[in-house]
């Protein structure tokens, strides 16, 4: 299976599947109280369009990073959260409907505030032609996310005794074609780590777990309820990486290599988000009234393996 038609077909689908899925599991009034509270959304987007981005650019002066890998992080920083955050916080028994929310809206404003990030912090790198491409994002959110969600909630509104079992089905249909876009992810050859080095990657894995671990806090620290934390966590660690594909292209035409470090920060922060958003699901799933701090996460199953190590001892 080519990564070209996993990227053209299997991706869209599992993203189809998964809003879907998640939709027939939500009604009206999920949404609503959103819209009564919604400094939850606020809260989410102002990490997405101020936190990451001044982040990236933290990392990019204390790494000193080299043109091509500072683009690179930039563009992560900028694109908006990725529908996959939404499943992870349904597996993690988050707040979907603000994840869901956080995402459209997001990915709505990227039209707008991609260029605009792309421009405040690697406008040398940027062409002064550069056209953000608008009508294939659009026809994403119409297609992908909203047109899913609306259907699924429709089933459930309307076939209400049949929306559950339809609901696993696209939940555990979306985790199997992730697997299999991970399978052919690995096996594309274009994630190459001795070609360019650890460094790079080792600064990607820091930048993405550093904002699992703050986020938590700062969601505490607003009085965001665990719920809503975990699915503001996930959704700023799980970025939008088909955004930045779109816009891969425009960055440094004279030069491969150095486009070729973007498009590999791209695919790489695309292949390891789930390590980042990962723990705060597990954390909150197995303690639904604490805050999903990856550390605690780590913690808890470590000391369930030492007390699974230490009763079979006694056996």
């Amino acid at each position: 299976m080519s990564h070209v038609f996993v990227e053209q077909y299997i991706v869209p689908l599992q993203l189809a599947l998964a809003m879907f899925g998640m939709g027939a599991a939500l009604v009206p009034r999920d949404f609503l109280n959103v819209g009564k509270q919604p400094f939850g959304l606020g809260l989410g987007l102002f990490i997405q369009l101020v936190i990451v981005p001044a982040l990236a650019v933290l990392f990019i002066t204390v790494f000193s990073m080299s043109p091509g890998w500072a683009v690179g992080l930039c563009l992560i920083a900028a694109v908006p959260g990725g529908a996959f955050s939404n499943l992870l916080t349904y597996i993690g028994r988050g707040n979907v409907a603000l994840s869901i929310a956080i995402t459209v809206a997001s990915t709505s404003l990227c039209v707008l505030t991609v260029p605009l990030l792309l421009r405040l912090l690697v406008s040398t790198s940027l062409p002064e032609d550069f056209v953000f491409p608008v009508q294939r994002v659009v026809i994403e959110i119409g297609a992908y996310l909203i047109g899913p969600l609306v259907i699924g909630m429709l089933v459930r509104r309307f076939w209400r005794a049949r929306s559950d079992f339809l609901s696993k089905v696209g939940i555990n249909g979306a985790v199997v074609l992730i697997i299999l876009i991970t399978i052919s992810a690995l096996r594309s050859g274009r994630i190459k780590v001795l070609e360019y080095g650890f460094m790079p990657p080792l600064i990607i894995i820091l930048f993405g777990t550093t904002l699992a671990l703050i986020t938590p806090h700062i969601s505490r620290f607003l009085g965001r309820t665990p719920r809503d934390a975990v699915a503001i966590t996930i959704e700023v660690t799980v970025r939008n990486m088909g955004v930045g594909l779109l816009v891969v292209p425009v960055f440094f035409p004279d030069s491969i290599e150095l486009r070729g470090q973007v498009l590999y920060s791209c695919l790489f922060y695309a292949g390891a988000s789930g390590l980042f958003a990962l723990p705060p699901a597990i954390t909150h799933r197995m303690e639904p009234d604490r805050y999903p701090t990856p550390m605690r996460a780590a913690a808890r199953l470590f000391g369930n393996w030492r007390n699974r190590r230490a009763s079979s001892r006694e056996d």
